[in-house]
C-alpha cells in the first residue's frame, strides 16, 4: 500500500509514521511533582540557545521520503546533546529510521512506514552515530535514495550517542506532556495530520524570540497520514512543534499544535534520556577468533548487529576459552549467520545493508570473497554450509556458532550457517514435564511425580509420552518446521531463505570464477531437511557439492529418497562423499528427551511428530540395517509396515547389492569400506574439549572428534592429525 501524501513547498511529501501497537511491557512516565511555567521555553532561551540552534543548522529536512520517525527522534536527540554541548555533532535520521523499520512490529520488508517505539528500540539496543558516517541525501528536486550504506567507523561512533531510559506518556495528558517537556527538554511523538499542516503561515524571519511570534497549524478535517516529530516546548495555545520539512515551514521549521488539534490527533508520545556512552574495544583487544575472521580489519562492534537485548552492553558476550582456544562474541557470529523465521522467511540481523537479501549477499558473497583475498595461500574458496538443527533457539544455535566457527577458519575453510527461529525443543519441554505429571498424579501436584515415572515400565511410559507429545502440539510443530523448509525454496516476502541461498552460492561461483568454489553442506538433526531442500535448488543451478556430512539427520527415508538420492544419482553429490554421523541403537535407546522420555529424539520424532507411527529416520541406524527390515527381527516391531518399501529401495541404493545386517546395535560389524561413510558411535560419552559429556542426539556439534573429521573431509586430508589447528573446544 503506497503512503499517504501531503504537499508542501512544491512537493508530495511522504507520511507514513505508523502508531505503535499495544505492549504491556512498555514503562509509562509519571511526572515529578513541581509547579509548570506558564509557558517554555522562555524568551531569554529563545532569544540565545535557541537562535544559536536554529543558526546552526539543526532544523531537519527529511525531503519526500517517508523517514519522519527517524528525523523526529534525531530531532530530539540533536536537541538534548546540543542541549549539553552545542558542538555536538547531529545524528544520523537514516540510521534510526532504519532501525526503527528492523525493530518494528510488522513482518516483511513490502511495506513502508514505521513506528516511534521502532525507533527507539533501535536507538536503545545500538546508539546512534552521525549524519555524517551514515548519512541522508535530500537532492535538488527533494528526491532521497531508498538506501545509502554508512561509512567505516559509524559503529563506534554510535557507542557515543546512546539511550538512557524511555517511557509512554499518556497521550491524553497534556500536563503529564508539558511536565515532560519541561523535565527533558523535548519529547517525541507522532500523529495523524491534516489539511493544515500543509497551510501553516510561513515566514521569512532568520529567528523569532519568544514563542508568540510562533504561526499555528489550523485544524481541519481533511486528513492526510502519519507523521513523527518533536515537541520543545509548550504555551497556553498548545505544544512548539520542530518538523523535519526544513526551514522554510513555519517559522525556521517551527510551529504550535493546537492543544484540541493534539487530542482529537496525537497517537504516540514518548519520553527520552540520553544514556552513558559505552567504550568502544579497539582491535588490540580482539579475540584471536575475530582476528581470524577478518584479520587486515577492525571487526565491527557489537552495535553492527541486530540484537535480541541491548547490543551496546551485550550479556551473550562469549568469553575466550583456554590458552590457544578462540571465540567469537554471538553478536560477531551474526556476520557468519543466515537466519530463517517463519515460512522460510530471511531474518535481518546485519544493520549496515538495506534488507535480509542485501545481509544474505554480504554473508555469502561479499564477506567470503573479501576473506579469501586476506588469505592469498587460498586459491580455493572452501565454504562450508552448515544447518543447525532448527530445534532450539536463535540464541543458543549463536552460542554454537561462536564456538564452532573459529575452528573452521583456523583451518583454511570458510563457515555461513543456517539458524531456523523455531525453539522447538525449548517450548515443548515444559508443556511435555507438565502434561505427565497431571498423567501421573491426577489433579494432585505431587513433588515424587519423576519418582513414579521412573518406576513405570520404560517403553509403557515411553507409549504414553509418545502420545502426549504428538496431542500437545509437537506433531504440529514439527510439521510446521519441515513446511518451514519447504517454503524456504520459494519465492515470497520477505524473501525466502533457501531460494536466496543457492542465488547467491551462484552469484558466489560466477564471481570466483570456474574452479574456485567448493560447497560443503553439514546439518545436523532437522538441518538435514533443510539441506535437502536446498540440494534441488543448487542441481538446477548446476552447483556441485563437494561433501555432505549429517549429523543424527532427523528427515525421513522418504525424505531422503526425494532429496538425497536424486543428488547422488545425478552426480551433483558424489555417493562416496555422502557422510553419516550416528548414534548406535542402544545408545538411541538409552538417551532421552526433556528427562522423561527414555530414548533419543530421533525415536520420538519417529513414533509421535511424523505423518506414519513408527517411520524410519535417516539418523537411525536400525533404518540402514538389513536384520530391521529383512530378516531376523520383525520389521512391524520397529518400523511402520507401509514403510517396508522405501527401506528396502533406499537402503538399496545406499548400500548397493549386498546390504549389511546386525550392526546397528552397536555399530560393530561393518567392513572398512562401508564405515568410511558411516560413522556409528557407540561409547556412552564423546570429548567436547575440556571435558567428557553424555552421548546424546544433541551432542554431535559438541564433540571435537566428529567436527575434527567432518573438517579434515573438507581439506581432503587422511586423518584429523593432520589438520592445521586442532579443533580445542566445543563446551558451550
Amino acid at each position: 500500500m503506497p503512503a499517504q501524501t501531503i504537499p508542501f513547498n512544491g512537493s508530495d511529501l511522504a507520511l507514513d509514521a505508523r502508531p505503535d501497537r499495544l505492549d504491556i511491557r512498555d514503562r509509562i512516565y509519571t511526572p515529578r511533582v513541581l509547579n509548570l511555567p506558564v509557558s517554555y521555553p522562555d524568551s531569554s532561551f529563545i532569544k540565545n540557545q535557541l537562535a544559536s540552534y536554529i543558526k546552526a543548522g539543526m532544523i531537519l529536512n527529511q525531503g519526500s521520503d517517508g523517514a519522519c520517525t527517524g528525523f523526529g527522534l534525531a530531532a530530539v536527540i540533536n536537541y538534548l546533546f546540543w542541549l549539553r554541548d552545542t558542538s555536538n555533532k547531529e545524528s544520523s535520521p537514516r540510521m534510526i529510521y532504519h532501525l526503527a523499520q528492523l525493530y518494528d512490529e510488522w513482518p516483511g520488508e513490502d511495506y513502508l512506514g514505521s513506528s516511534c517505539r521502532g525507533a527507539l528500540k533501535g536507538w536503545h539496543k545500538h546508539g546512534v552515530c552521525s549524519r555524517a558516517l551514515w548519512p541522508y541525501t535530500v537532492n535538488k528536486n527533494d528526491q532521497v535514495p531508498a538506501f545509502e550504506a554508512p561509512k567505516p567507523g559509524w559503529e563506534k561512533d554510535a557507542l557515543s550517542r546512546a539511550l538512557g531510559v524511555y517511557y509512554r506518556i499518556d497521550k491524553t495528558s497534556i500536563t503529564d506532556m508539558q511536565a515532560a517537556i519541561l523535565e527533558i527538554g523535548a519529547i517525541y511523538v507522532s500523529c495523524k495530520l491534516h489539511q493544515g499542516w500543509s497551510e501553516v503561515p510561513t515566514s521569512k524571519a532568520s529567528s523569532f524570540s519568544k514563542l508568540e511570534q510562533l504561526p499555528v497549524v489550523n485544524f481541519s478535517e481533511v486528513k492526510a497520514g502519519g507523521h513523527a516529530f518533536a515537541l520543545l516546548g509548550y504555551t497556553d495555545q498548545g505544544f512548539v512543534v520542530q518538523n523535519s520539512w526544513g526551514a522554510d515551514w513555519g517559522l525556521q521549521g517551527f510551529a504550535i499544535i493546537t492543544y484540541d488539534d493534539w487530542l482529537v490527533n496525537g497517537t504516540d508520545a514518548w519520553t527520552v534520556s540520553l544514556g552513558v556512552p559505552v567504550r568502544y574495544v579497539d582491535a588490540v583487544n580482539r579475540t584471536r577468533a575475530e582476528k581470524q575472521l577478518s584479520p587486515q580489519a577492525n571487526i565491527p562492534p557489537v552495535a553492527a548487529f541486530k540484537a535480541s537485548g541491548s547490543a551496546l552492553l551485550p550479556s551473550g558476550a562469549h568469553p575466550a576459552g583456554k590458552p590457544g582456544q578462540a571465540v567469537l562474541s554471538m553478536d560477531q557470529a551474526y556476520s557468519l549467520t543466515v537466519v530463517m523465521g517463519n515460512d522460510g522467511g530471511l531474518i535481518q540481523r546485519l544493520l549496515e545493508v538495506a534488507d535480509a537479501s542485501a545481509t544474505v549477499e554480504k554473508v555469502l558473497v561479499q564477506a567470503p570473497q573479501a576473506w579469501l583475498k586476506q588469505h592469498s595461500k587460498n586459491k580455493v574458496l572452501k565454504l562450508a554450509l552448515y544447518a543447525h538443527g532448527g530445534l532450539h533457539s536463535e540464541a543458543e544455535s549463536l552460542k554454537r556458532i561462536a564456538a564452532m566457527a573459529p575452528s573452521f577458519l583456523a583451518n583454511g575453510i570458510y563457515p555461513v550457517f543456517i539458524t531456523w527461529k523455531t525453539g522447538l525443543t525449548e517450548t515443548m519441554g515444559d508443556v511435555l514435564k507438565d502434561k505427565l505429571r497431571d498423567y501421573l498424579t491426577g489433579s494432585v501436584v505431587s513433588s515424587d511425580w519423576l519418582e513414579q515415572l521412573k518406576n513405570t515400565a520404560v517403553d509403557v511410559m515411553d507409549r504414553t509420552i509418545e502420545n502426549l507429545a504428538a496431542s500437545i502440539g509437537g506433531k504440529s510443530q514439527w510439521m510446521q518446521m519441515k513446511q518451514n523448509a519447504a517454503l524456504a525454496t520459494e519465492d515470497g516476502d520477505p524473501p525466502r531463505g533457501l531460494l536466496a541461498i543457492a542465488e547467491r552460492l551462484k552469484q558466489l561461483s560466477r564471481e570466483l570464477g570456474k574452479g574456485k568454489l567448493e560447497i560443503h553442506l553439514i546439518g545436523h538433526s532437522a538441518g538435514s531437511i533443510a539441506l535437502g531442500h536446498l540440494l534441488g535448488l543448487l542441481a538446477a543451478r548446476k552447483l556441485a557439492v563437494s561433501t555432505c556430512s549429517l549429523y543424527a539427520p532427523a528427515c525421513s527415508l522418504e525424505f531422503a529418497e526425494s532429496t538425497y538420492r536424486p543428488a547422488m544419482e545425478s552426480g551433483i553429490l558424489a555417493r562416496e562423499n555422502f557422510h553419516l554421523h550416528l548414534m548406535s541403537d542402544r545408545r538411541e535407546r538409552n538417551d532421552n528427551v526433556y528427562l522423561v522420555y527414555r530414548k533419543s529424539l530421533l525415536y520420538l520424532v519417529a513414533r509421535a511428530f511424523e505423518t506414519r507411527h513408527k517411520t524410519p529416520l535417516l539418523g537411525m541406524a536400525a533404518s540402514l540395517d538389513a536384520a530391521y527390515f529383512n530378516g531376523d527381527k520383525l520389521a512391524e516391531e520397529q518400523w511402520n509396515v507401509s514403510s517396508l518399501a522405501t527401506l528396502k529401495s533406499w537402503n538399496k541404493f545406499y548400500w548397493g547389492k549386498k546390504l549389511p545386517r546386525d550392526f546397528a546395535e552397536d555399530g560393530k560389524g561393518l567392513t572398512a569400506e562401508q564405515s568410511s561413510n558411516l560413522h556409528i558411535i557407540d561409547a556412552s560419552h564423546v570429548n567436547c574439549g575440556k571435558r567428557l559429556i553424555p552421548l546424546a542426539h544433541g551432542s554431535f556439534d559438541n564433540d571435537v572428534n566428529v567436527v575434527a573429521q567432518t573438517l579434515a573431509r573438507i581439506l581432503g586430508l587422511a586423518t584429523t592429525d593432520a589438520l592445521p589447528a586442532p579443533v580445542l573446544d566445543l563446551d558451550y
